[in-house]
Order: C-alpha cells, then sequence, then structure tokens
C-alpha cells in the first residue's frame, strides 16, 4: 500500500524551492532589459545633444553686418523693370574679385579666394534693392568687408553707366553688430539633439525589422520541423496470427 501511494503523489519540479524571489532582481532584470532595448538610441539623443552644445559653446564667433544698394534706372529717374533684372546681375558679381577692386575702402586681411565666404550678396525679385552682407570674426571686420562691397558695387555700376541705362545708388552703410551671429546656442542644442532623435529612429526601425526577419526565420523552422515528424502509426502485434480453423484431435 505504501508503495502504490508513493506512486500516485505527483513528483516534485526541480527549481521550485516555495521561496520568493528577492525583490532586487525584478528592478534590475528591468532595468537591463530598458538598457538593451533603448539604449542606443538613448546614446544617440545624448550624442546629439552634447554635440550641439559643445559646438555652441566651443566655435568661435562670427559676426554679420549688412549693408543697402538699389539700381535707379537712369532715364525715368526710378526703379523700373530694367532695373529690377540688372540688380540681379549686379547681385552676382557683388563677391566676384574684380568687382572688388573698384573699391576704395581698404578689405580686411583674408586668404586668397574666400571673398565668398566673407561677403554674401542676395537680390529680391520685385524690387532692385541689393543686401550685401559682411561677416568677420569681429564686428568691425564684419562691417568693413560690406561696406568695401557696397561702394566696390555703386563704382562698377557708374562705370558701366553708359553700358547699362541704370545707376547703382547707396542705400545705407553698414554699422558694427552688437553681438555675434553664430553660434546661436538654442539653435545649436535644437539641431543636435534633432539629429540625435533622427539616428535613434532610423536604428531603432532598423533593429525592429531583424527582430521580425529573425522571428519569421525561426517559426519557419519549427514549422518545417513539424512537417517532417514522422506520423504515427499502430504498433503490429507480434504474437502468433490466429487462423480460425482448429484442427481435429485438439
Amino acid at each position: 500500500m505504501q508503495r502504490r501511494e508513493a506512486r500516485r503523489r505527483p513528483p516534485r519540479r526541480a527549481g521550485r524551492t516555495g521561496r520568493a524571489a528577492p525583490s532586487g532582481r525584478r528592478p534590475r532584470g528591468w532595468i537591463a532589459a530598458t538598457a538593451r532595448r533603448f539604449g542606443l538610441s538613448v546614446a544617440f539623443v545624448l550624442a546629439g545633444f552634447l554635440g550641439g552644445l559643445g559646438y555652441a559653446v566651443l566655435a568661435p564667433p562670427a559676426y554679420t553686418a549688412t549693408a543697402f544698394v538699389m539700381v535707379v534706372d537712369d532715364v525715368q529717374g526710378r526703379p523700373g523693370p530694367a532695373a529690377v533684372g540688372f540688380a540681379q546681375a549686379f547681385g552676382r558679381l557683388a563677391p566676384l574679385p574684380e568687382t572688388l577692386a573698384y573699391s576704395t575702402l581698404p578689405l580686411p586681411p583674408e586668404p586668397a579666394g574666400s571673398t565668398r565666404e566673407h561677403i554674401q550678396a542676395s537680390t529680391s525679385p520685385d524690387t532692385p534693392l541689393i543686401k550685401l552682407a559682411g561677416i568677420g570674426g569681429t564686428a568691425r571686420e564684419a562691417a568693413a568687408f560690406a561696406n568695401a562691397a557696397a561702394d566696390a558695387l555703386v563704382r562698377y555700376g557708374t562705370s558701366h553707366r553708359s553700358d547699362t541705362g541704370v545707376r547703382v545708388t547707396l542705400m545705407t552703410l553698414a554699422e558694427p553688430p552688437a553681438r555675434p551671429s553664430s553660434p546661436n546656442l538654442p539653435l545649436g542644442v535644437t539641431v543636435g539633439t534633432a539629429s540625435g532623435i533622427l539616428l535613434a529612429g532610423l536604428t531603432a526601425a532598423v533593429m525592429s525589422g531583424r527582430r521580425g526577419r529573425t522571428g519569421r526565420r525561426g517559426k519557419g523552422r519549427v514549422s518545417g520541423a513539424a512537417a517532417t515528424d514522422p506520423v504515427p502509426t499502430d504498433p503490429v502485434p507480434t504474437g502468433p496470427v490466429p487462423t480460425g480453423r482448429v484442427e481435429a484431435g485438439t
């Protein structure tokens, strides 16, 4: 009887000790799982934030000063369609060294071929106004670039007045700016953080796609293994087969 009762008792499962898992292991496991899943994305966002902050703090300051000139029709004495067209052309010629050679104002010392980095011209498709922006490491240097470009453009237009039929007049001279135009701390941090978020999103999309393909491959392997398993059949009796006849004398 004791042997039968012992056989009926269900066996104890290995690994169950009847004690609850320590409460400290659950937070650790959750933190580890979260770090494995989102650690790379958080690292990209943090790197973008620190990169933008470092650029805004460590980059050398740059100042921008602005001067304006206007193109006027020489016949009508006021802006017209011809003046607007010539303003577009003069705006393209303003940063060239050949045009800047007409200036009587001295240009700050600069490396050869870097005038486009220090002088930028922009025009409007509706008005014959040319905006000349000077960019320099100091406020006075930026104003000097803008005023030299404006003076050169006025003298260049005057020398070709008989050919073009328009004249270039000075509107305003550039003043030294009170504060640098770059770097901008909020803008630098925003751009760096946005770049980190973009990289984090792309990385998460790539990783999720890889996990999906891995899961589909695993399911395909399991289903293929199940399809190749042999189909169980009924066991064949191994004893003597009865013939259904009784021999005489038995």
